[in-house]
C-alpha cells in the first residue's frame, strides 16, 4: 500500500513545464543546462524532443550519475536516456538503463503515491511509472507483446490519473501494445484516452505524438486510409514546424507504410507529404544538417518537397517512395544531432 506524502517535484515552475511540454526554444533548453538538477533534466527531455541526441546525452548522461541530483531525478535522467536511445533503435540498450532505474527506485517510491505527485510526474513514483512503461517499449521493440503487457500492468498503478504526463505515456503503449497483439480496437481506445490526456495536461509535444498515435491506430483499425494520411501529413507538418525531429520522422514513415499498404494518396497538389525540410528543425547548421549517415552531402537536401528532386521527379514517384525520401532526409539530420551510439543505431 502507497502511503500518502508530499512528493518534492509537485507544481514544477511554468519554465519546467515548457521544457517537458515542447516545443521549447534552444535559449530556454540552453538556460536549464546552466541550472539545478530538475531544470538540466528538463532540458534534456526537451533537447531530445528536438532530435539533439547528443546535446541531451551530454546532460542526461553526467545528472544520471550525479550525487546532488537525488536518485529520483538520476533516475528520470537515465531513463529519458533510455527513451532517446529507443527512438533510434536502441531497445536493447534503453533497457538496461531502464531496468538500472527501476532497481534504483525500489526502496525510495515505495514510500509514495501516484495520486499525490504532480501531473507532469518529476517524481520517484512518476520515475517508477516511466521505467516500467520503458521496459515494456524495450520489449515491444522485440515484438514480445505479452511481457510488454505484463510490465504495463506493473506500471499502472504507479501513474498518475487522467492528464497525468505518466499515464499519456502509459496509453501510448497501450496502443502500441495492442497494436502488436493484433487488437486495433484496443489501440484506438488507448491512444483516444492518450489524447484527451495530453490535452488535459496542456502539453503541446505530447498532445501531438498522441494525435499520431491515434492515426496510427485509425489506419491498422481499417480508417479511411485517406483521412489517415492528412491526419499523420499534418502531424509531420506541424512536428516540422515545432522543430520537433523524431515526431517528423515517425509521422512520415507512418505515411509512409500507409500509403504503401493502401495505395491512398493525398487530395490532388499534396503529393508526397508535407515539407521535409521547411521549418526550424534545420535552422543551426548549415552544412552539418545536410549530413548523411554515410557522410555524403547534398546540397538540395534543405527546402525540398518530400519525393521531389532537381529536375522534380514527384511524377516519376509513388507517394510512398516520396514520403521515404523525406524520411531518409529527416534521418541525415537526426544523424548529425546523435552522439557515437546514436549514430551506430541510425547506420544498423
Amino acid at each position: 500500500m502507497h502511503v500518502r506524502t508530499s512528493d518534492p517535484g509537485a507544481v514544477p515552475p511554468p519554465g519546467i513545464r515548457r521544457l517537458l511540454g515542447g516545443p521549447a526554444s534552444t535559449a530556454e533548453t540552453a538556460a536549464a543546462g546552466r541550472s539545478g538538477p530538475l531544470w538540466r533534466w528538463a532540458g534534456g527531455v526537451a533537447l531530445g524532443g528536438l532530435g539533439h541526441y547528443a546535446a541531451a546525452a551530454a546532460v542526461l548522461e553526467p545528472l544520471s550519475r550525479s550525487p546532488a541530483a537525488g536518485p529520483a531525478l538520476r533516475a528520470h535522467a537515465a531513463v529519458t536516456r533510455a527513451s532517446h536511445l529507443r527512438q533510434l533503435g536502441g531497445h536493447a540498450a534503453a533497457a538496461v538503463l531502464d531496468g538500472g532505474a527501476l532497481r534504483a527506485l525500489s526502496a525510495i517510491a515505495a514510500a509514495g503515491d501516484p495520486s499525490a505527485t504532480d501531473v507532469w510526474g518529476t517524481g520517484a513514483c512518476a520515475a517508477t511509472a516511466d521505467a516500467l512503461t520503458g521496459l515494456a517499449a524495450d520489449a515491444l521493440g522485440r515484438f514480445d507483446a505479452r511481457t510488454a503487457r505484463v510490465l504495463l500492468d506493473r506500471a499502472g498503478p504507479w501513474c498518475g490519473g487522467p492528464g497525468h504526463r505518466t499515464r499519456v505515456r502509459h496509453d501510448w503503449v497501450l496502443a502500441e501494445t495492442a497494436l502488436v497483439a493484433g487488437d486495433p480496437v484496443a489501440a484506438l481506445g488507448a491512444a483516444g484516452r492518450a489524447l484527451a490526456g495530453a490535452r488535459l495536461l496542456g502539453s503541446p509535444r505530447h498532445v501531438l505524438k498522441s494525435r499520431l498515435v491515434r492515426a496510427v491506430a485509425g489506419g491498422v483499425a481499417g480508417e479511411d486510409p485517406v483521412a489517415v494520411l492528412a491526419k499523420l501529413d499534418a502531424v509531420a507538418a506541424e512536428a516540422d514546424g515545432s522543430g520537433l525531429l523524431p515526431l517528423h520522422r515517425a509521422a512520415l514513415l507512418a505515411g509512409a507504410d500507409l500509403a504503401a499498404r493502401t495505395g491512398a494518396r493525398p487530395p490532388s497538389g499534396q503529393r508526397g507529404g508535407p515539407s521535409a525540410g521547411a521549418g526550424r528543425s534545420r535552422t543551426g547548421h548549415a552544412t552539418a544538417d545536410r549530413a548523411t549517415p554515410d557522410g555524403r552531402r547534398d546540397p538540395d537536401a534543405r527546402g525540398r518537397h518530400a519525393g521531389a528532386s532537381r529536375s522534380d521527379t514527384r511524377s516519376r514517384q509513388t507517394d510512398a517512395e516520396g514520403r521515404r525520401s523525406a524520411v531518409l532526409r529527416t534521418v541525415s539530420v537526426l544523424y548529425t544531432r546523435s552522439d557515437g551510439p546514436g549514430r551506430d543505431l541510425l547506420r544498423e
